[in-house]
C-alpha cells in the first residue's frame, strides 16, 4: 500500500540540473507592532487597529514567501520522492503535482530497508537525490531526525486546523501523510462462507494455504504482528505460523496470489477494493480497531531540488493530495474521498515494545518458527 511493504520498482531519473544549491525561501517575520495612537485615539483602539493591521502584514508576507517557493520550485523543474507507499497512489500523486505546478515528480518506491540505506549514504557524502523520504519506520525517522537528516516542512497546508499537528508532525519536522492499512483479506471461491476475524485463519483446512507477510521487511511489520497478539493473544502467531503459512515480501503480491488462487487467504492485504470491483473472486475485512503504518514524510536537508521539496510536502496535505497518496489507505485529513479510514481512528504502536532489540528478536523467533 500503499505501501511499506512493496518490492522493489524501477526509479524515474532525476533531474539535478537546475537551482541545486538553491536555499528554500522562508516565510517573512511578523511586522513589528506598530507604535501607540495618534492624538484622540484611545491606547485599547490603537493597540487593536495595530494588531489587526500587523495580523494582515504578517499574512500577506507569508503567502509571498510562499509564491516564491512555487517559483523557485517551477525554476527547479522536478522533485524525487522516495516512499514504500502503495505504487498507484504515487504514480497518481505525481501526475496531479505535475498537472497542478508543472514540476515532475520522480518516484523511487522501494521497501524501508532499502531505502534507508541509500538515504544514509545520500546524507553522509552530502550528495543528496531524495528530496523527500516517506517512510513507516518510526524509530529511524526519530533518531535521524534528530542527527539532522530533515528540514522542516512549511508549507501552510500544515496550519489547516483539519491536520492535527500535535499528533501528526514530530519534533524533527518529520509529518504524517497517511497509514498504510492492513486488511484481512480471503479468496470466496476458497472460502465461499468469508471470514469475520483473524481467528479464521486457524482453520484447518487452511493449512498451507495461508499468506503472512515478511516480517524482515520492515518493523512496521514486527509492529503488525504485535497487534495480532493483542487481538487474538499471545499464542495467536504460533498458532498461526504452525498453518505453515506462504510469506510474502508485500502485501501487493499477498493481494496478487490471493486473487489468482494461489493462497486461500491473507491476514494482510491492501484493502482490495479495484479487484472486487473488477470482479476478481475476492472479498476483505478492515477490523474494527484497525492497524495501520503510518507513514513519516520528511524534507531531505541534502535535498537538491530543496523549494520543489517544501511545495511537494505542502500539496500532500492538500484535499487533492490526499485522494492521491491515501486511497485505499488512512488519511492524514478526515473525509478523503477513496480512503478506508483516517489515522485518527487507527491504532497507535506502543514505542516501548518496538525497540531494535525487541524486532531484532521477533525475526529471530519468526525465522524458528518458519523453519527459514
Amino acid at each position: 500500500m500503499l505501501l511499506a511493504l512493496g518490492l522493489v520498482t524501477a526509479a524515474c531519473g532525476s533531474d539535478n540540473s537546475s537551482s541545486k544549491s538553491a536555499t528554500p525561501t522562508t516565510a517573512a517575520p511578523a511586522a513589528t507592532t506598530a507604535t501607540t495612537a495618534a492624538t484622540g485615539t484611545t491606547a485599547a483602539g490603537a493597540t487593536s487597529s495595530a494588531a489587526g493591521a500587523t495580523a494582515t502584514s504578517a499574512s500577506a508576507a507569508d503567502a509571498a514567501a510562499f509564491q516564491t517557493i512555487i517559483d523557485k520550485a517551477k525554476q527547479e523543474g522536478s522533485v524525487t520522492i522516495y516512499s514504500s507507499q502503495g505504487t498507484d497512489q504515487l504514480n497518481d500523486l505525481a501526475k496531479r503535482f505535475q498537472a497542478k505546478y508543472g514540476v515532475k515528480v520522480d518516484v523511487l518506491r522501494d521497501v524501508d530497508a532499502n531505502l534507508e540505506a541509500k538515504l544514509d549514504v545520500e546524507h553522509s557524502s552530502g550528495k543528496g537525490i531524495a528530496d523527500i523520504a516517506a517512510l513507516s519506520d518510526t524509530n529511524y525517522v526519530n533518531t535521524k531526525g534528530q542527527a539532522g537528516y530533515f528540514t522542516k516542512a512549511t508549507g501552510p497546508n500544515f496550519n489547516n486546523p483539519a491536520y492535527d499537528q500535535t499528533k501528526n508532525v514530530n519534533a524533527n519536522g518529520s509529518f504524517v501523510t497517511s497509514a498504510a492499512v492492513f486488511a484481512l483479506g480471503w479468496n470466496t471461491q476458497s472460502v465461499p462462507g468469508g471470514m469475520k476475524s483473524y481467528a479464521d485463519l486457524l482453520d484447518p483446512k487452511l493449512k498451507g494455504m495461508v499468506g503472512v507477510p515478511d516480517p524482515a521487511v520492515s518493523p512496521s511489520v514486527v509492529d503488525f504482528y504485535f497487534y495480532l497478539e493483542e487481538q487474538q493473544g499471545p499464542d495467536f502467531v504460533p498458532k498461526l505460523l504452525a498453518q505453515k503459512p506462504q510469506i510474502f515480501p508485500s502485501v501487493l503480491t499477498a493481494g496478487q496470489n490471493l486473487t489468482s488462487g494461489q493462497i486461500s487467504a491473507a491476514t494482510a492485504v491492501q484493502p482490495l477494493v479495484d479487484e472486487k470491483a473488477s470482479g476478481a473472486p475476492v472479498d476483505f475485512l478492515v477490523p474494527s480497531t484497525a492497524w495501520g503504518a503510518r507513514f513519516w514524510d520528511s524534507v531531505m536537508s541534502v535535498a537538491p531540488h530543496p523549494n520543489a521539496a517544501q511545495l511537494l510536502a505542502d500539496y500532500l496535505l492538500t484535499t487533492d493530495g490526499q485522494e492521491a497518496i491515501a486511497r485505499k489507505a488512512g488519511s492524514a485529513l478526515p473525509n478523503i474521498k477513496g480512503a478506508v479510514t483516517d489515522v485518527s481512528k487507527i491504532r497507535v504502536p506502543d514505542p516501548s515494545k518496538l525497540t531494535p532489540d525487541a524486532v531484532a528478536k521477533f525475526r529471530a523467533d519468526f525465522k524458528q518458527m518458519t523453519g527459514g
